[in-house]
């Protein structure tokens, strides 16, 4: 098939957005007034008890305080408009709202007698209250006692509400503070390494009066000091309600702390999170290079850099790299950076310059920035240390400083790199596994990428752990290679819940990358090792698995990310080990050699730091066909301010389910998941694996039309795509698919965070045609809306009929008062073996016309 160009959609008509009335959701049973009273004055009793108490711990040691407590209000069902209820009420701050999904119903509050055992809905509410608040709230709750109608004040209407639909009222605790943030397995590893000291993280609650932020850190590092330890350093970056401190205590404090973990430290209300630093860690490869690689010749990169690497230090000397990259590194850290270590960065660098080198592609004709941010681990004292994020720093501060340093000035300084629009970030922490909470990485990415209009592509993460199959008698005896894959495959569902996305991959603005087992190594598995799949192209068995925010489909896309074997276990036959050899099958990419002055040594990678750094090359390649499409008639459209939202689309577009779709149905669906099983099938699949060749050109039967815009709160636009005359009537197969994209400003005081919702309305009933892949619902929660529509009936149409597609803009957290940028890449396409000339007769209709400049 003969590739073209893309086609570039006209000024879209603009529109009031139409007026939906929401569907009104299903109320849960609520338990009768009596039933409140009586399961909530003990709740309400605890809590008078506990403001005592405290009171009087904390005024014995600090003299004059006035002890603060975040109560969690756990309500069944949304109360709106609640947070204007709480500024009601002096010595009450409102500190944050999230959405609980999977409340376990009671004989309270359940959905219905004929769902009784329905889990529910609801949300958390987490506000900041003193003593003389928590009065205010117990007198609103006695007046409620006496009389559940009864008028609370003027804005106080609401806490009925709640009142009403209230399960559980308690302080932030101990165990919100330390469980599930990962800080107590750090700690033990620190305990059992014998460290004489050790710096973690602590998030405090984010307070808008700065002379209150600087009193609060006041007061946790003066509890730090009774414990022997010290604040080192501290951030606040108010655009993400973030106050960071990195603080270090002696190793004796935080044996302390672990068993017994109820300390005034960890008792601080003023602390929201204890994290630990240090752990976003790369281990090296287990084994010896592959060998050397020379490949032909291939020109030097020119002009200006529009990806950025943030990573470890590359080997910039490695004849693969050599004057290809422009490595910043302000702060000198390569002076510590032995060669042999400088492995992560060396082969994301060679993955996003040259691809797989078994695949022989050209290399990127644009140089490449990188900045480090890992460091070989002090901690380590192998012979090759992993790479880590170093624990003298804030996470959100380095990397707030990388990026700030791109784009702007700094003194005399000017940016260094203002010319970048692609940032990957191959890195996770494999301790922080998202959970509900977006983590303070994630809320500064995408922060930082509506701010400098800036695509970040990251990593999912791995979780390179042994696969235990469930079989019977454990044995592997007589299983054919389809039945081993099936056992693999309901192995790893039975394990999603701790193989979550690792922070910052739940970043709602970023496009996430996830792996399929493929690669373009011709080897196959050699000796002891297994490949346990029978199908090519399913997702990796490495894979951190989705949903990301409030249900959004993460991961985003699927790249390759290389074959990973594994070896059968010693201790039972049914259990696989991932195999950490650097032998293929897998993606052949530069490395540090063995030896001193080696610049040729290669390996074999797998992972999904390598599918990461495939995509962000993809991105690059895409950036320099969109120069070349804004010289075509019409280009002026794709505004240069909207090239990242563009590549955001445009690298979405591609991305289809397949064949593996058919896979995960036949083995995981069940009558209980059955209706919202396409949901669940995005955990592994997200929107698909990436059709490189269907996203750089057209072709006869294939036309993408492509375009950009801004948009404001309650606006709409309306595209429209002209049909082809030759394929009305006609009964064929056919298919539309529909990208839109947008980077969100956001607000990470509301529990919806994205603070523009965009959505389009697809034609369905013009060509008959039905939605495939990911659930439709699903498609609306994050920041890309991709839609497949598949039919094969006959439509009949005159030649005016277009394809209408409708962009709406809504506010969803608070008040949009900005233009949010947006992109919109739809492709019709039908059966080849018809002929429609699809390409050519859209063209035709969408082509500008030719000024004629008049005679003078």
């Amino acid at each position: 098939m003969p590739a073209k160009p893309f086609l570039i959609f006209p000024p879209p008509r603009s529109i009031a957005r139409r007026k939906r009335r929401p569907f009104p959701p299903r109320k849960p049973n609520l338990p009768s007034l009596n039933q409140q009273l009586l399961r909530l004055a003990p709740q309400f009793q605890q809590l008078e008890r506990i403001f005592e108490a405290e009171r009087a711990e904390i005024q014995a040691h600090l003299s004059g305080a006035v002890p603060e407590k975040v109560l969690v209000l756990e309500t069944v069902g949304s109360i709106q408009g609640f947070i204007d209820a709480v500024r009601h009420i002096q010595g009450m701050e409102w500190l944050a709202e999230w959405d609980e999904e999977d409340i376990p119903p009671d004989e309270d509050f359940f959905q219905d007698e004929q769902h009784p055992d329905k889990p529910l809905g609801g949300r958390l509410f987490l506000i900041m209250t003193n003593q003389q608040a928590l009065h205010e709230l117990l007198s609103l709750w006695r007046i409620y006692q006496e009389n559940d109608q009864a008028f609370l004040g003027t804005g106080r209407a609401k806490w009925r509400d709640l009142f009403r639909q209230l399960r559980v009222i308690r302080p932030w605790g101990v165990q919100d503070r330390l469980i599930d943030t990962g800080i107590l397995i750090a700690w033990r590893e620190r305990v059992e390494a014998r460290q004489e000291t050790v710096k973690f993280e602590t998030e405090l609650w984010f307070r808008r009066n700065s002379q209150d932020q600087e009193e609060r850190q006041e007061v946790f590092a003066g509890l730090l000091r009774e414990q022997g330890g010290r604040l080192v350093s501290q951030s606040v970056i108010h655009e993400i309600s973030y106050h960071g401190v990195l603080a270090e205590l002696p190793i004796q404090a935080i044996e302390s702390t672990i068993e017994h973990p109820n300390t005034k430290l960890v008792r601080c209300d003023d602390v929201m999170f204890f994290r630990p630093l240090g752990q976003t860690v790369v281990a090296p490869p287990a084994d010896q290079p592959a060998g050397g690689f020379r490949r032909t010749a291939q020109p030097l990169p020119q002009g200006r850099p529009v990806v950025a690497l943030l990573d470890g230090l590359p080997l910039e000397n490695h004849q693969l790299l050599d004057r290809r990259l422009i490595v910043d590194d302000p702060d000198g850290w390569s002076a510590a950076y032995p060669a042999r270590e400088r492995s992560h960065g060396t082969s994301m660098a060679s993955l996003i310059v040259h691809g797989e080198l078994d695949s022989n592609e050209p290399a990127l004709t644009r140089p490449l920035y990188s900045r480090p941010i890992l460091k070989p681990d002090p901690r380590d004292f192998t012979a090759q240390r992993k790479e880590y994020m170093p624990e003298e720093v804030l996470p959100v501060d380095l990397v707030h400083i990388c990026v700030r340093r791109l784009f702007e000035s700094e003194g005399n300084q000017p940016p260094v790199a203002p010319s970048v629009r692609i940032i990957n970030f191959s890195i996770g922490d494999p301790i922080r596994l998202f959970d509900r909470y977006i983590s303070p990485l994630a809320r500064l990415l995408d922060w930082l990428a509506n701010r400098y209009q800036v695509l970040f592509i990251i990593t999912a993460g791995n979780h390179p752990k042994d696969i235990v199959l469930r079989l019977p008698g454990g044995s592997l005896e007589g299983l054919s290679p389809d039945a081993l894959e099936e056992a693999v495959v309901r192995a790893v569902a039975a394990e999603a819940h701790n193989q979550r996305l690792l922070t910052p991959a739940e970043s709602i603005n970023s496009i996430t990358v996830s792996s399929i087992h493929d690669d373009a190594c011709q080897a196959g598995p050699t000796g002891h090792l297994k490949d346990l799949y029978h199908s090519r192209g399913l997702p990796s068995l490495l894979n951190a698995l989705g949903l990301g925010f409030r249900r959004a489909v993460k991961p985003d896309i699927l790249m390759p990310g290389g074959r990973q074997l594994f070896q059968q276990g010693m201790g039972s036959s049914a259990t696989f080990e991932p195999s950490r050899l650097s032998s293929p099958p897998g993606q052949l990419a530069g490395c540090p050699g063995t030896t001193p002055g080696d610049l040729t040594a290669t390996r074999y990678f797998r992972g999904t730091s390598n599918a990461t750094a495939l995509a962000t090359r993809t991105c690059a390649s895409l950036y320099e066909i969109l120069g070349n499409l804004r010289r075509e008639p019409g280009g002026d459209t794709l505004l240069e301010s909207h090239t990242a939202v563009i590549l955001k689309a445009w690298l979405v577009h591609g991305a289809t389910w397949g064949d593996s779709y058919a896979v995960y149905d036949r083995i995981l669906r069940t009558p209980g998941n059955a209706l919202r099983f396409r949901e669940y099938a995005a955990r592994f699949l997200g929107y698909g694996s990436v059709d490189k060749d269907r996203i750089f050109a057209c072709g006869e039967q294939r036309a993408t039309l492509l375009g950009c815009n801004s948009i404001r709160d309650e606006q709409a636009h309306v595209y429209s795509i002209p049909l082809p005359p030759s394929l009305s009537g006609v009964r064929t197969w056919k298919r539309l698919t529909v990208t839109l994209a947008w980077l969100s400003p956001t607000n990470p005081n509301h529990r919806a965070y994205r603070r523009a919702a965009l959505t389009m309305e697809l034609p369905t009933d013009v060509l008959h045609l039905k939605r495939q892949n990911v659930d439709w619902q699903a498609v609306r929660r994050g920041t890309v809306q991709h839609e497949i529509l598949e039919g094969n009936l006959a439509a009949v149409f005159n030649e005016r009929d277009v394809l209408s597609i409708v962009v709406e803009c809504r506010a969803e957290a608070g008040d949009l008062n900005e233009q949010v940028p947006y992109a919109l890449l739809a492709t019709l396409e039908v059966a080849e073996a018809e002929g429609i000339a699809v390409y050519d007769e859209i063209r035709t209709r969408v082509r500008p016309p030719v000024r004629i400049s008049p005679r003078r």
